[in-house]
């Protein structure tokens, strides 16, 4: 099993259950967890207690950022563009990676698939920067699947005996957590052997090809037509606004 450079590792979800694909390195790595989102989505059910059980399993630590918000929040900060509060989370983890000295953040891949799972790695990359530069930051995949990687991928491949238990943990997690059995379903048990990560980009760059829209925008489309969202959350519109004050915020401060 290969392994990322990383002694003291800090793991970066947006949502509750993200951190199941990452059970055999968590086993390993032993990460401290911080979790943007409670994971309530528009039912206004947590599911922190399914990551929380989950953390104590694998002997991880749940970091100072966990569940602090509601997915609504989250949207509503994006939508109506209020940087300050994206700011003050860039500032708190990068004081959280220089306090606990953190040697490596691994967070959610940027796909263009969740605007919650593209901000979480923003948060991740600014904090890293932010923090001195030189803690490396990872990403590892969740729209495409979990055995999805590049030529660049370090690929962790579990054992047996690591993959039943973390299928086991997929199968109780999947009660409270639908999103899992949902993957279960779709790429089928063994693709869960594996896990992957990938250096990130630099922090603003976008996760799909350029000149494409991130799928999240023809889903939120889809949303306000049948009534379910009353917005859409737009890349240029929401994304790139933040990215440009968040790129002056970190410029003044190392100047």
């Amino acid at each position: 099993m290969k392994s990322i450079d990383a002694r003291n590792p800090l793991l970066l979800v947006a949502h509750p259950g993200h951190e199941l694909l990452l059970y055999g390195w968590m086993l390993q790595a032993r990460p401290r967890v911080c979790v943007l989102t409670d994971g309530s989505g528009h039912h206004d059910a947590s599911r922190l207690h399914a990551t929380k059980e989950l953390l104590d399993s694998v002997g991880a630590d749940a970091g100072e950022i966990f569940g602090r918000f509601t997915d609504r929040e989250v949207y509503a900060a994006l939508l109506e563009g209020r940087p300050d509060a994206i700011e003050a989370l860039v500032e708190e983890v990068a004081e959280m990676l220089v306090r606990h000295r953190i040697d490596a953040v691994v967070a959610d891949a940027m796909e263009g698939f969740n605007p919650v799972h593209d901000l979480c790695r923003i948060i991740a990359g600014a904090a890293c920067e932010l923090a001195g530069g030189t803690i490396r930051c990872y990403e590892y995949p969740l729209h495409a699947g979990p055995q999805a990687r590049t030529a660049n991928s370090i690929v962790y491949e579990l054992d047996d005996a690591t993959l039943a238990r973390k299928l086991a943990a997929a199968r109780k997690m999947s009660a409270a957590i639908s999103d899992i059995a949902g993957m279960l379903a779709e790429f089928g048990e063994e693709s869960f052997r594996c896990e992957s990560f990938t250096v990130a980009p630099t922090w603003t760059s976008p996760g799909w090809p350029a000149g494409e829209r991130p799928l999240y925008e023809r889903f939120g489309e889809e949303r306000v037509a049948d009534g379910r969202y009353g917005s859409v959350i737009r890349y240029a519109e929401h994304f790139q606004p933040l990215l440009h004050t968040l790129g002056a915020k970190l410029e003044q401060c190392a100047s």
